[in-house]
Order: C-alpha cells, then sequence, then structure tokens
C-alpha cells in the first residue's frame, strides 16, 4: 500500500514506476490514457488517414512497428526534398531510393490508401479494429511491457469509437478533433485497468480513501510538502473560536 494526501497528480508516476517493475498495481487514479504510446500511435495513424499532409503523425507511424521504417531510411526520404512536407517526400523518394526501401515506400502508402477508402464506407470502430487486424499492432502491443494493459487499452479505443459513433456526430475527422479536445480540456479518460482494487496488488490511493482500511505494508509517501497556506492569502478569513479578519486598505 502507498498513501498518498492527493492523487491527481502524483499518482500515475508512482504507477508507471511500478508498472515498470513489473510489479501489479491499482491507482483510483490512473495514468493518463492519451499520452500512451499505443494510443499515440493509433491516433496519428487515423490523423495521416483523414489527412498525410502532417508530417509528425507521418513519421510517428513510420517509425512505429506499423511502417517499420529506420532512421537511416527516414534521412534518405527527407533528402528527396528538404523543403516540401513528408508525405510529398515519400511520394519523390519511389523514384530515386533503392528497390528495399521503394518497396517499403510503396507497400505504406498502398496500406494508407486503402485505410482511406475504407474509412468512406466503415463504422469508425469497425475501421480501427480492422487496421489492428492489418497492421498485428493489437498482438504487438500485447508483447510489450504491461501488454495486456496496452491491449486493454486499444480495445478501450475501439469501444469509444464506437460509442462515438452511435452519437450525432460521425466521421473520422469529427472523432479525431473529439480526441483532441479532451485533451485540451483536460478531460482525458483513465487508462484502462485490467485489475482490481480486491487482487493481490500494490494499492495507490490517498489518506482519506485508506480511512478504516487495514494492510500489512504500508508507506506514506509524498510527504515533504510545505502546508498548503493558500487560504491564509484570502481578504477574508472566517475562524470558530477566533473570530472573523479581514483586509482593511
Amino acid at each position: 500500500m502507498i498513501l498518498l494526501r492527493s492523487t491527481s497528480n502524483v499518482a500515475p508516476i508512482y504507477e508507471q514506476e511500478i508498472l515498470n517493475l513489473q510489479m501489479p498495481v491499482f491507482s483510483d487514479s490512473s495514468q493518463e490514457y492519451l499520452d500512451s504510446i499505443e494510443i499515440q500511435t493509433m491516433m496519428s495513424l487515423l490523423k495521416i488517414i483523414d489527412n498525410p499532409i502532417q508530417d509528425i503523425p507521418l513519421v510517428t507511424v513510420m517509425r512505429s512497428s506499423i511502417g517499420k521504417f529506420t532512421d537511416d531510411e527516414l534521412i534518405q526520404i527527407r533528402l528527396a526534398d528538404k523543403q516540401d512536407n513528408f508525405y510529398t517526400c515519400l511520394q519523390k523518394a519511389k523514384l530515386s531510393v533503392e528497390n528495399d526501401l521503394k518497396n517499403k515506400i510503396e507497400n505504406f502508402l498502398k496500406s494508407l490508401d486503402q485505410w482511406r477508402e475504407e474509412q468512406e464506407y466503415l463504422a469508425l470502430d469497425e475501421l480501427i479494429w480492422k487496421i489492428y487486424s492489418d497492421t498485428g499492432y493489437y498482438n504487438y502491443a500485447g508483447l510489450m511491457p504491461n501488454g495486456l494493459l496496452r491491449q486493454a487499452n486499444l480495445r478501450m479505443l475501439f469501444e469509444r469509437a464506437k460509442q462515438y459513433e452511435t452519437a450525432s456526430f460521425k466521421g473520422l475527422y469529427n472523432f479525431i478533433h473529439f480526441m483532441e479536445k479532451l485533451r485540451l480540456s483536460s478531460g482525458d479518460m483513465g487508462a484502462a485497468k485490467i485489475i482490481g482494487e480486491n487482487d493481490n496488488v500494490v494499492r495507490i490511493m490517498s489518506i482519506h480513501k485508506s480511512k478504516g482500511l487495514e494492510f500489512p505494508v504500508v508507506f506514506l509517501a509524498s510527504t515533504g510538502k510545505q502546508f498548503n497556506l493558500m487560504d491564509l492569502n484570502q481578504n477574508i478569513l472566517l475562524h470558530q473560536e477566533l473570530g472573523i479578519r479581514c483586509e482593511i486598505y
């Protein structure tokens, strides 16, 4: 058990470090969902399916297990045109690079064109699951550290898209902007949980929620902070014994 005064900002850090040690952990305030590598990769892919002329999402996908491009290959592609966007560089690089890289570029662009066509008639959740199947990324995520959690996050993205399709808004473009608004408004969803609070895990919780509970080992963490004296800066202070205090200008 790890006890914290507040779990909102610190708990995800402890949770991630414990996960890195391959230890099961449960936290009421889980790590940020949209910041996980598997969701970033999939959202980048959805962005370039909608509009491939976006350098950062495009290179993100190309460097991932989906594109399988090396850094040296990305440099060769960029040298095809140092000024234009990276998608145009891909088109130009096909004419000048060696056959192995040329075939890799053609296969990547072919897949991208195929998904762009399919998004016109497939439901969004169906498109996402087809991408999982076409690329093998769902299985790949399961082989990464904390693979079960990453696969649960990918299923969560699929379910989120399915729910979104049942609402009034439709289409890939609107879904991408909906997810971006979640990030900008701090409305991020917690990462999927594959274990519960009653399992044999390291639990992370606030002191307030731990009242009445007992654990064999407890660590009281993050106690080095100063007392919060923000309330003393108010113009009017109320105290049940000392009375009222106010600023006089």
